[in-house]
């Protein structure tokens, strides 16, 4: 931060200002006499401005972080999708690190070490740990290429090996799921009006808080398929889905509002399985269907119709022999 004091004529009256030069910005405060703009604190000017704007290497964390969720959404913000949920997503991890942090520190005082002690404080799985750190590191980059704070290479692990975080041994479970005789009951138990939201997740495996809250009925062909738009859908891609035959017994022909609430058929969801005595899985519908779809549909339709970009991940979690042909065709004979 530069400052200097220099005589000036404003509107032809002679005025005392203060020039204060920090970053490539320029601020002035104007006097009318030499000895008010000397005994001027100029320290403690710049500290209010740095409570309501960037400026540069001395920007506070709180400043930065809420330009960095703005461009974010401005990047990528889909106007089709009524939940931004990587925007949500981003928000709730760095907000994480920064109430953890300080924030009303500085950006440059984060450092490496405050990094791995912040990841390593939480009993996160290794996965979500992962996430957490790729928040922490994609929010520190950015704030350096704004000349925010902090240096660039200190935030890519390519140019800084010190990023490296210690993994611990994991154990990998197969995804939960519900067995037919579950499955079954959920579907009798749950409130009608939401019963065939339930019956298009258990049976086309489709992702539950974008595609099924912004499926239209007018995007079903009664008998025949489903299409989900590709702005709506997670990979981006406009799918098509044939579902087994057994799905068509559940939803009506007529037109009808297929998911009015997501939190309202979990909920729904939630309290007809405890009724039932069991515990729901997360995202149990998507697992079943695709671990009962291996086996009834074969591999490639029920890779199809759920949508996955990889068919390695598929694999991994949902061919094995905890699910076996015979269980499959219970499940998909459920009407």
């Amino acid at each position: 931060m530069k400052v200097s004091i220099k005589e000036h004529k404003v509107r032809g009256k002679i005025k005392w200002v203060v020039d204060m030069h920090h970053d490539g910005k320029r601020k002035r405060k104007f006097f009318d006499s030499g000895m008010e703009a000397k005994k001027f604190n100029s320290l403690e000017w710049f500290s209010e401005i740095k409570k309501k704007e960037p400026v540069g290497e001395e920007t506070l964390i709180y400043i930065a972080k809420d330009l960095y969720y703005q461009d974010y959404l401005n990047n990528n913000y889909n106007p089709n999708k009524p939940k931004q949920k990587g925007y949500r997503t981003t928000v709730e991890r760095v907000n994480k690190f920064t109430s953890w942090f300080g924030e009303g520190r500085a950006v440059h005082e984060v450092t490496v070490d405050d990094y791995k002690k912040y990841v390593n404080s939480g009993k996160w799985s290794e996965e979500t740990k992962a996430g957490y750190s790729r928040a922490v590191r994609t929010f520190m980059a950015w704030c350096a290429k704004q000349n925010l704070g902090g240096k660039v290479t200190d935030w890519y692990a390519q140019t800084n090996p010190n990023l490296k975080l210690t993994k611990k041994k994991t154990y990998f479970k197969l995804p939960e799921i519900v067995t037919p005789e579950q499955a079954e009951a959920l579907l009798n138990e749950i409130t009608d009006k939401y019963r065939p939201a339930l019956a298009l997740m258990l049976f086309a495996g489709i992702r539950p808080e974008v595609e099924m809250l912004t499926l239209d009925y007018s995007r079903i062909r009664w008998g025949k398929s489903i299409g989900l738009k590709a702005e709506l859908t997670k990979t981006g891609r406009e799918r098509w889905i044939k579902p087994p035959e057994n799905l068509w017994s559940w939803l009506p022909k007529k037109s009808i509002n297929i998911m009015p609430s997501y939190n309202a058929v979990n909920k729904a969801r939630y309290r007809a399985a405890k009724k039932l005595g069991f515990e729901y899985p997360p995202n149990g519908a998507r697992h079943s269907f695709a671990s009962y779809g291996y086996w009834h549909l074969g591999f490639e339709s029920a890779l199809d119709i759920m949508g996955h970009m990889s068919s390695e991940i598929f694999l991994k979690n949902y061919k094995n022999n905890r699910v076996d042909k015979e269980m499959a065709d219970q499940y998909f004979s459920i009407q």
